[in-house]
């Protein structure tokens, strides 16, 4: 059986990392051959990689968003060669935190062009796409309260906060971008409204992905 690639994306504070970890909990019980990765850091080389992109410079540098843009892309084209790609092969069902669409929404926010950004996917992915988005969607003036929540509560602890730190019009352009991407690929993409509480959040999720993994000739207990 072939696997199955779920990718999960969304705005800053939409509530990714908990869905993936709860997501990754129901599918573990159903017993389904289960890889989960994050990206930037799903390698140990990515993980030096994500350092470099998430955290705030102490020099006060930023990179340029071209710059940036192929710094994720190498991540990804090392993740994609070591991890993705052979649990596919495996017939398993992997499972990442963000992927090649949240360059299209974050790098594209910056000001990237489409057909650069198109170049770079030709060479790092031809046609490869994940199976199934789901994009966490919510107002970003709410989402980024809950950022503020969890950086004070994780303190200095937490230094993954170079995106945070984005005016609320840029994360509003991400977010659009999302939806856009959504509307051009209806097949492939999930948006799920992230504004309630996790609970119901994690069971439409559960709803569309078991569906789609039985379609797929997994067995969803």
């Amino acid at each position: 059986m072939a696997g199955v690639f779920i990718t999960m994306e969304g705005v800053e504070g939409s509530g990714k990392s908990t869905q993936v970890q709860r997501l990754a909990r129901r599918l573990e019980e159903a017993g389904l051959p289960l890889v989960v990765s994050k990206e930037p850091g799903g390698t140990s080389l990515g993980r030096e990689l994500r350092t470099l992109l998430l955290a705030p410079h102490a020099s006060g540098e930023s990179w340029c968003p071209k710059a940036e843009l192929l710094l994720f892309y190498a991540d990804r084209a090392q993740h994609l060669a070591t991890v993705v790609r052979p649990a596919l092969a495996e017939g398993k069902v992997v499972l990442v935190d963000r992927f090649e669409d949240s360059s299209w929404a974050y790098q594209g926010a910056q000001g990237v062009a489409e057909a650069d950004l198109a170049r770079l996917r030709e060479v790092v992915l031809g046609a490869f796409r994940p199976d199934l988005t789901l994009v966490l969607d919510m107002d970003p003036e709410a989402s980024l309260e809950r950022v503020d929540a969890r950086n004070a509560r994780l303190g200095a602890s937490f230094n993954e906060t170079r995106f945070d730190q984005e005016a609320l019009e840029f994360h509003r352009k991400v977010r659009q971008r999302f939806r856009e991407m959504a509307g051009r690929e209806p097949g492939r993409f999930l948006v799920v409204p992230a504004q309630d509480g996790p609970d119901a959040v994690a069971a439409a999720i559960w709803d569309r992905v078991s569906a789609f993994l039985e379609g797929r000739g997994f067995k969803v207990a």
